[in-house]
């Protein structure tokens, strides 16, 4: 594979090199499979002639401006290659797509999308389509790798959730990511957002700077999250376009938050899997921090959920998860709530003081007024019964303490 020498800025974006770094390290042997094994000569040639099958191939002499263009946005992206176009037969709208060959760029058009768009648009949308081969053939090819092993895990008979939500954020964020090419090329946020919105909509004559007013609106709602399998909604792409042209010093953090929204525990990825057992080993720690929870009972329950569980040994601070529960959604915060309650019931002889201590970390964990209700259902536990002990949680764990103390 060629090396690519980048011009422009265009860089992956945070998610690709954090799954990229997982897959290393936790898919070692898939990773390694196709890091040797790249696309053969048969694999190249049933993709040109599939190529040729369900398009016509544009001649440069017939289109020679097209060509023109087309490999000007190649050099600007830093991409030694070949470019061949195609018009694809019985189309369904305005689109464009790249089918991928090493060193070749293979760009295929879906509709009256040449004649839709003006010439800067025309060459934001090879901007985009080039910016699929960069992310595949830059960095030594390895997120190329990624998308394989992405889709390898999936294809899986044993492949759950976070495989499948994975391979769906490596995909939305490569959108994101091609979009970022397309500005680089044309250098104009209206231009890259003008030419979405035509071939998303088919609309001949966009307002950019309305849509982009229709996206701030839409983005007012803090749960507005990317839903879509392949491709980001509009509005989410047209504002990442617009924070990279406003060179937004937290514009990763902001795209991410627009692309995955609050940690959902239905929908976890393979990073936020990770994350959430993060959280929970830190939820154990916080709790059993306290000498006087570990008792063989509880400790043998935490050993359930990590087989060779020893107490922390020094004193755990609360800051990390107080800022981690901030950002989740209400499973996350029902899922530490019985996390809690587990820990709470799994000694009957500590008697109150593990129901204080659970109090008293989800008043700062800011879920208290959730888990009281779950444990007043779950401990068949009366309004006044759990108010009194909430009422009390201070002199309760002094309590504690102080019998641990004196043992």
């Amino acid at each position: 594979m060629a090396p690519v020498e980048l011009i422009l800025d265009v860089t992956p974006l945070p998610y690709h090199q954090q799954i990229r770094d997982y897959l290393q390290r936790q898919q070692r042997e898939v990773w390694e499979w196709y890091a040797s094994n790249r696309v053969q000569d048969k694999q190249a040639d049933a993709v040109r002639f599939e190529l040729l099958k369900s398009t016509y191939r544009v001649d440069r002499d017939s289109q020679p401006q097209l060509y023109e263009q087309a490999d000007q946005v190649a050099r600007e992206l830093g991409l030694d290659v070949s470019v061949t176009i195609y018009q694809t037969q019985n189309p369904q709208g305005l689109n464009a797509s790249l089918a991928y060959l090493p060193n070749e760029a293979h760009i295929v058009f879906h509709g009256a999308v040449a004649d839709t768009l003006n010439h800067q648009e025309i060459r934001a949308l090879l901007g985009h389509e080039l910016s699929h081969l960069l992310l595949w053939q830059g960095w030594d090819g390895e997120y190329l790798i990624v998308d394989q092993v992405l889709s390898a895990l999936t294809c899986d008979p044993n492949a759950d959730t976070p495989h499948l939500e994975s391979a769906r954020l490596f995909q939305l964020y490569s959108e994101i990511f091609c979009d970022r090419g397309a500005l680089a090329v044309v250098q104009d946020a209206k231009t890259v957002v003008a030419m979405l919105v035509k071939v998303m909509t088919g609309v001949a004559d966009v307002n950019a700077e309305s849509y982009l007013r229709q996206a701030e609106e839409i983005l007012q709602d803090p749960n507005v999250r990317a839903d879509d399998y392949t491709h980001p909604e509009a509005y989410i792409r047209a504002s990442a376009i617009q924070l990279w042209a406003d060179k937004d010093p937290q514009a990763d953090d902001k795209i991410s938050r627009m692309i995955e929204g609050p940690l959902r525990l239905q929908q976890l990825d393979l990073l936020s899997q990770q994350r959430v057992a993060r959280l929970t080993r830190q939820l154990i720690d916080l709790l059993l921090a306290a000498p006087w929870m570990r008792t063989d009972a509880v400790l043998a329950h935490a050993r359930l959920f990590y087989h060779d569980y020893d107490p922390p040994s020094a004193v755990v601070g609360d800051g990390e998860l107080v800022e981690a529960f901030a950002d989740v959604d209400d499973s996350l915060r029902d899922y530490a709530c019985y996390l809690l309650l587990d820990f709470v019931t799994s000694d009957r002889d500590l008697e109150e003081f593990p129901l204080a201590a659970a109090l008293t970390h989800s008043e700062r964990l800011g879920f208290k007024p959730r888990f009281t209700d779950i444990a007043r259902k779950e401990l068949r536990l009366r309004k006044k019964q759990i108010e009194k002990i909430d009422q009390d949680k201070t002199d309760l764990l002094a309590k504690a303490a102080a019998a641990i103390a004196t043992t």
